[in-house]
């Protein structure tokens, strides 16, 4: 029972852990803004009550510090709970792990083209030209965001998702209750982002289990990351796009996106103010990407249970 039950209590530990982490990371942030008040080394207003009422380059610093945090305190509670290297979470420097990397950039590039492609053919997107003049300020703060959405953003939930909670409920439960589990987990986390909506959570999850199949099937953290990447990357910066319900006007990077996309017909057909994520589109596309993979683990008989 216990090979069971502590996997369960080792994830939950380390959520109570991050918790901390962000609570830690958002005196970090309080110390910042008196830096920023006291010093005047940047501009930055975070005199707003809300995260949404911060302007847009402390909304970029702020996730930053988060992401950096929360990455730290994860890596820290796989060397010291766990005991064990971030290599035997499959995540190593390699020439080709390198490749694996490329390969899931490739994926997500090409699953977020995909999808926009149809709904451009539905007549449901109607992207036009948005590259612009704007300040050098702006296009500082858009290589800021770029950083953190589609950089450090998917490292660090790959980590935590596909390395230490998927490791651990394995471990425990095997791999079809891990794939199950963490990506719910993954999926409904998402419900907390902004302009949240069911399906993009379920689709979320479906891209989670995929992830999840990469991950086994190459035994490489840098292909989901790399996925992760290549997706938010697409969404966000080519077609200008809501990434997770956050959007290019919300954050202030008007002008810095390949397009400028209006959005036409129901919430669900063309994902809303959440994202592609939130389309059906997406959706029949994801469940077409796990039917393929699960008729090659059939064929081919490279993903079980005794996988890791």
């Amino acid at each position: 029972m216990s090979e069971r039950i502590w996997p369960i209590v080792r994830v939950l530990i380390l959520q109570f852990i991050l918790m901390i982490g962000v609570f830690g990371s958002l005196a970090g942030w309080l110390v910042l803004a008196l830096l920023v008040e006291k010093l005047h080394w940047i501009e930055i207003d975070f005199h707003g009550k809300t995260l949404e009422t911060i302007s847009p380059d402390g909304k970029i610093i702020g996730v930053i510090i988060v992401f950096l945090v929360n990455l730290a305190i994860i890596l820290l509670a796989w060397r010291w709970i766990e005991r064990k290297q971030p290599k035997e979470m499959y995540w190593e420097f390699s020439r080709r792990q390198w490749r694996y990397l490329n390969w899931g950039l490739l994926a997500g590039v090409c699953e977020a083209i995909l999808v926009f492609v149809v709904l451009w053919a539905l007549g449901i997107v109607h992207p036009a030209f948005g590259l612009s003049k704007v300040p050098l300020k702006v296009w500082i703060m858009a290589l800021g965001w770029m950083f953190a959405s589609s950089v450090l953003g998917p490292i660090t939930e790959e980590v935590l998702n596909r390395g230490y909670w998927f490791q651990n409920i394995k471990r425990g439960w095997g791999v079809t209750v891990a794939v199950v589990i963490t990506s719910a987990l993954f999926g409904g986390l998402h419900l907390l982002n902004p302009n949240a909506e069911i399906l993009g959570a379920v689709n979320i999850a479906l891209s989670a289990a995929i992830y999840a199949f990469g991950l086994l099937w190459l035994k490489s953290l840098w292909f989901p990351i790399g996925w992760h990447a290549g997706w938010n990357f697409t969404q966000f910066f080519v077609a200008g796009l809501p990434n997770s319900g956050i959007s290019v006007s919300s954050m202030g990077l008007e002008g810095t996106t390949l397009f400028v996309t209006r959005l036409s017909g129901p919430d669900w057909l063309s994902g809303g103010q959440f994202g592609m994520e939130a389309s059906i589109v997406r959706t029949v596309v994801l469940i077409g990407i796990i039917l393929g993979l699960l008729w090659l683990q059939r064929k081919n008989g490279q993903v079980n249970e005794r996988v890791g």
